[in-house]
Formats: C-alpha cells, structure tokens, sequence
C-alpha cells in the first residue's frame, strides 16, 4: 500500500491555539484563567483531540492486537480525515469515533463504510462547484476524497506502527481495506461519468 505524505501538522490542537498575553484588567484576566480551555478549539480540533483520547485508551487494552480495534481505529483515522478535508467547505459533521462492539470491521466492511461516508457529499460538491463542468465536478471531488482517505491511512498506520501491531493480519487487513477503497471510488467514479453520458444522450435523441 502506497500512501501519499501529507505535508499537514501533526501539532497539538492545544499548541496550536496558544494566545499571546497581552496586559489587560485583573477581572478580564482571572475571567480568561477560568475559561475552559476546549472553548477556545474549533469543532475539528475538539474531535481530533477526542479521537486522541480513544486511541490512547485502546492502546491500554492488550486485545487491539486481535484485529478488530485496529481497524477500528483505522475507521475511524478515515473517517476524521475526510471530515477536515471537507469541512472548510461542506461545513463541519459530527462523525462517531468510538470504537463500537459487534460491528463489522472486516476489510470490506470497513471500506465500504468509508466509501459510503464519503461520496455522500458528492450532491454537495456539487453544489459548491456548480461553475464546473459535470466531469470536472467529479475529477476534483475524487482528488478531495482520496487525499483524505491517504492522509487517514497514515496516520492510522502510524499509530498502528507505534503500537508494534502493524504486522501479520492487521497490516493485511489494512492493505486489503486500501485496495478495496480505491477499487470502490473508481467505481463510484465511473458510474457518475456513465450516468452523465448516458443522460447527455438521450436528451440528444
């Protein structure tokens, strides 16, 4: 599996929120030092942060050794890739991260719910792009999604790597999910591109 690098910062959301102090009143000041410091994060950092927290909690069980957390956790890397992919111009989505109990989280499964999830927003693209062309429209949101899709297949495996669990069937599984993913939004694609041809069509006849 060939996974692009992602030139994005892997800093904090705390880090990268820092204020500069600036003289100010001692009630404005002491007002400042007792506002939590999540109301100063944006929804994306908030879930990002959340989604640290899981991971971290899913490293102390012995058992995402097992495969299933693992692509859990692969799941939900994708799934929050695409969300900040597209928010600063789908809006931002509230997505699941936890890892869930008696979910299929087969390979298949797995990308199907990613594939899903992510050409949902093609109508919305769409929306956003109505200048473009219909093929246009398509080849960009297919370039938007797929560097999304790298970028949380990175960073899920790196922090499967970190975990020393990257090996045998889970690095299986995660190349199978991969491959499944890309064959899926080609076929995505190429259905969008048939459709569109055929109605040109037969509005020409």
């Amino acid at each position: 599996m060939e996974i692009k690098q992602s030139n994005s910062s892997n800093a904090s959301p705390l880090r990268d929120n820092k204020t500069v102090n600036t003289p100010q009143t001692s009630s404005t000041h002491q007002a400042e030092k007792n506002t939590p410091v999540e109301s100063k994060l944006t929804s994306n950092q908030l879930s990002r942060q959340m989604m640290n927290n899981s991971i971290l909690a899913a490293q102390e069980e012995v058992s995402i050794a097992a495969g299933d957390k693992s692509m859990a956790l692969l799941y939900r890397a994708a799934i929050e890739a695409i969300n900040e992919e597209l928010a600063p111009t789908l809006g931002e989505n509230s997505v699941q991260k936890s890892i869930e109990s008696g979910v299929d989280y087969s390979p298949e499964a797995t990308a199907d719910r990613i594939v899903s999830f992510a050409t949902n927003f093609f109508s919305t693209h769409q929306q956003q792009n109505k200048s473009m062309g219909f093929d246009e429209q398509v080849s960009s949101f297919m370039v938007k999604i797929g560097d999304a899709i790298d970028q949380g297949f990175k960073e899920a495996s790196d922090i499967l790597s970190g975990l020393k669990v990257l090996d045998g069937d889970i690095a299986a599984g995660v190349d199978q999910t991969y491959e499944l993913i890309q064959q899926k939004l080609a076929q995505f694609q190429q259905d969008r591109l048939d459709a569109n041809s055929a109605k040109q069509d037969s509005s020409t006849t």
